[in-house]
């Protein structure tokens, strides 16, 4: 009996270490070659090792939280390869969210600075060339509401009672020490441990500005064995400490200003450490998914005896799973219910919450994703923090949102630096007040070789349960058209013909579902032409008054405002257009000069998309048409001027090419990319385009129609495009058919966006 006795105590003494044994994991930080711990996490589950405590840093935050969450590594992999990891990894914009109905017209601006006027005595700016982040905040702010509340509050904040005990490291610079989080909001704790200074924004969690983790400790050991004390540790390193600065290399001398040295290694006997050479991947490229998992999984596996040896304990995938399922379980529906918004007053808090259901009626996380993205993309909203925070009474979310608004006035630049006549600089200055209705006011100019203008403007947006808003623009500006070409010198000649407008248009415009608008509006307009009939004739002139009812509608979610590469935009407008003119001959004789009065309709639409074909090539299609019922003026050029103009590339809107007008027509075209880089892409664009009537010169100086059909031009640009966060470079060499310049070439750098002409 006694024996029997002896026996089962020892086999119970032996027993406790073993149930008692406890693997914690730590994760470095390392930007995407964090992805690497997947593969760890990978081998360890297929080959039954528990993970029973996570502890992570910046990436290591992201993949360790997700892991506590619940995910497996095969979700985590599903996760890391999506569109929407991908975007608010890179501050892209969901073109589905696009609310293009609250985006201002575009303009060539590439830098602004900010005043804030609300108190008198303070006058302060902000330069947007000099930004603190180079990543847009807007997607991950909404991303993480949708990614760990749901967690959160099944956790009810404590990290302790999540499907696995999670703790991240985030960094007080202004302290100088690391923060352990380990309670409180998952999403903003991870979102602190990830912010790379100048990559990301940084966020405020308890009055304390938090950066990434990786400054103070970017391989959390001791975080590890102070919380939780685990029996045995496994670590995956994917970071080393900066080599010893060098007098040429500007980034390798901040790293060792900012980064303090980490120790990359668990102290012999109480557990290993996997140290893994990623340098081959650049650091923010997530798009290596596959290989740098199967870098993990390999490394774990070549020593997983090693690892089974010093852990006895075992844990069946199946039992993960039954696990994981009983932990997501406790997810409750992701609704919502009250809205509380704080950081604008009483009035532009009526503004905000237009955006939301109001009441007791319940919404959807679909709802929410919809008004978030119609308030940021608001010019006069600079951000929205969101925080869901669930309330056990009524098993739903209530929305709590921090509202960050633009500063009231603004300084605009911008332009275009080119090889040849179309160089420009844009300045301009725009007031904004946002209160129960947003209301923006500017004034601009454009000043260059071909192109001089001057903008005023204004805009009232109405919010109620069908948005609409009120705008007026008056433009004064002109054109000058150059024969012939010239290339990285001043050119002096003078221009084949001018034309100088002033106009004003009052519209009102609604939206058309999130991308797109509709507008109606009147406007009048003054239209100047002057041209040279023949080569040594004085000018003649053309003088225009002109009276016009129009409607437009616009559906658009393209990247780019020069060299788009993803999205599409759909444009048909219709105006009835009357008025007098005047023709002015260019013998200057006042007896010559003949009056007539007109009215007509003209109407344009056009349809530009592109589509993914495959890895890295894009296509675009476009097709534009175009119809007047306009009689001819009093001669060729006068007429042709006048015509609507086919223009699909950045160039040809800076050159008047006779052969590409007619007063109806249908173009087509073909746009192949090669993107090489997300940045750097190469493009050929290739259009096709059909007059119905080609308009040509009698030998009296006077237009006429040629039979129907009766030829087509071509038109084609093979450009090299590179895009920086704030303008587009694009080394093009393009060619017409028919026209004075058949063959071009040039280069670029910024906006070459004009003001619209009054018929367009």
């Amino acid at each position: 009996m006694k024996k029997n006795f002896l026996i089962i105590l020892l086999a119970f003494l032996q027993a406790i270490p073993l149930n008692a044994q406890k693997v914690g994991l730590v994760l470095s930080g390392g930007g995407a070659h964090g992805i690497i711990h997947v593969g760890v996490i990978k081998a360890l589950e297929e080959n039954n090792i528990p993970i029973d405590y996570v502890a992570g840093t910046s990436m290591g935050a992201i993949v360790g939280s997700l892991y506590a969450m619940g995910y497996s590594p095969d979700e985590m992999i599903e996760l890391i390869k999506s569109e929407d990891f991908n975007r608010w990894s890179t501050g892209e914009s969901d073109p589905k969210y696009t609310y293009y109905y609250r985006n201002a017209d575009p303009k060539p601006i590439f830098a602004d600075l900010s005043f804030n006027l609300k108190k008198l005595d303070s006058l302060s700016f902000n330069p947007t060339f000099l930004p603190t982040n180079l990543v847009s905040p807007h997607q991950m702010n909404f991303a993480f509401v949708e990614l760990f509340s749901q967690a959160n509050a099944a956790a009810k904040g404590d990290f302790n009672k999540l499907f696995v005990p999670f703790r991240c490291v985030a960094s007080d610079v202004y302290n100088k020490k690391a923060v352990i989080l380990k309670q409180g909001s998952l999403g903003d704790a991870v979102r602190a441990s990830m912010t790379f200074p100048l990559m990301y924004k940084p966020i405020m969690i308890d009055n304390h500005l938090l950066f990434d983790g990786g400054i103070f400790n970017n391989f959390p050991v001791d975080v590890m064995k102070k919380d939780f004390n685990p029996g045995y540790m496994i670590g995956s390193a994917v970071a080393k400490n900066p080599p010893r600065p060098e007098e040429n290399n500007i980034v390798n001398q901040i790293q060792n200003m900012v980064v303090n040295k980490s120790d990359y290694s668990i102290p012999e006997g109480e557990g290993i450490t996997f140290n893994f050479d990623a340098s081959a991947y650049p650091m923010f490229d997530f798009s290596k998914v596959d290989e740098l998992v199967k870098i993990g999984y390999e490394e774990t596996l070549r020593h997983i005896d090693e690892i089974k040896e010093q852990v006895h304990r075992k844990i069946t995938l199946e039992e993960l799973k039954q696990r994981r399922d009983s932990f997501k379980n406790l997810f409750p529906q992701l609704q919502f219910r009250k809205v509380y918004i704080s950081g604008v007053d009483s009035l532009q808090k009526i503004y905000v919450e237009n955006a939301f259901h109001k009441g007791n009626e319940t919404f959807t996380n679909e709802d929410f994703k919809e008004a978030y993205f119609k308030l940021v993309s608001d010019a006069k909203i600079l951000e929205v923090l969101p925080h869901a925070i669930y309330d056990d009474s009524t098993g739903l979310f209530d929305l709590k949102l921090k509202v960050k608004t633009e500063n009231q006035l603004k300084l605009m630049l911008g332009g275009n630096i080119s090889s040849s006549t179309s160089n420009e600089v844009y300045i301009g200055l725009s007031y904004q007040n946002l209160q129960e209705f947003a209301q923006t006011a500017y004034i601009d100019g454009q000043f260059g070789r071909i192109y001089n203008g001057m903008g005023l403007g204004t805009r009232i947006d109405v919010p109620t349960t069908k948005d609409w808003y009120l705008q007026t623009n008056f433009v004064l500006h002109r054109f000058d058209y150059f024969q012939g070409r010239s290339y990285f010198y001043d050119d002096n000649r003078t221009s084949f013909f001018n034309q100088l407008e002033f106009y004003g248009k009052f519209l009102v415009g609604f939206p058309l579902t999130m991308k797109g608008r509709m507008e109606f509006g009147v406007g009048y307009g003054n239209l100047t032409d002057n041209y040279h009939q023949k080569t040594g004739d004085n000018l003649s002139r053309n003088n225009y008054n002109l009276g016009s009812v129009f409607w437009k509608t616009q559906v658009c979610t393209l990247n780019d405002l020069m060299y788009p590469t993803n999205g599409y935009n759909y444009l048909a407008s219709l105006q009835m257009v009357g008025g007098a003119s005047a023709y002015y001959p260019a013998s200057n004789s006042s007896d010559e000069i003949q009056k007539s009065k007109d009215l007509w309709v003209q109407a344009k639409a056009s349809y530009d998309k592109y589509f993914f074909l495959k890895k890295q090539i894009m296509l675009g299609v476009y097709a534009e048409a175009a119809y007047t019922n306009r009689d001819f003026v009093e001669n060729y050029y006068a007429t042709i001027i006048q015509a609507p103009a086919f223009r699909p590339t950045p160039h040809s809107k800076t050159i008047f090419n006779p052969e590409f007008c007619a007063n109806q027509y249908l173009a087509v075209g073909l746009k192949p990319l090669y993107m090489i880089t997300n940045q750097l892409h190469f493009r050929t664009e290739l259009y096709w385009f059909i007059p119905y009537q080609p308009i040509y010169q009698t030998s009296s100086l006077q237009a006429a129609y040629r039979n129907p059909l009766y030829s087509t031009r071509f038109m084609g640009e093979s450009t090299l495009v590179f895009n920086f966060k704030f303008a587009s470079a694009g080394l093009f060499l393009n060619h017409y058919s028919g026209g004075s310049s058949q063959w071009n070439f040039g280069l670029n750098i910024g906006f070459l966006l004009f003001n619209k002409k009054f018929l367009e």
